[in-house]
């Protein structure tokens, strides 16, 4: 089969969806205490969502181990030769 299912992709976008919906709730706490809706409310939400979302899944990238992330899979193989092979002619 061409795709593969990769768990590590739908544990990241749970946990992201997870963290835009508390970010809501922290935002509608916060204009709650502040009496009125928060001057620049998309700045504060991104501010707070990026602190959220930073160690969060630095600390997922640290528990699902380094050698299993998508990223280590698809990086361009270096040559074998050192890049040191002549063209071919025509």
């Amino acid at each position: 089969m061409i795709w593969e299912f990769n768990v590590e992709i739908v544990l990241f976008t749970v946990v992201g969806i997870a963290l835009y919906v508390v970010t809501g709730q922290l935002l509608a706490m916060l204009e709650k205490m502040h009496g009125d809706p928060l001057p620049q409310r998309n700045i504060v939400f991104f501010v707070i969502i990026l602190a959220l979302s930073l160690p969060t899944f630095s600390m997922l990238r640290t528990l699902l181990g380094e050698g299993e992330s998508a990223q280590h899979d698809y990086q361009e193989q270096q040559p074998t030769d050192g890049g040191n092979q002549s063209p071919e002619p025509h």
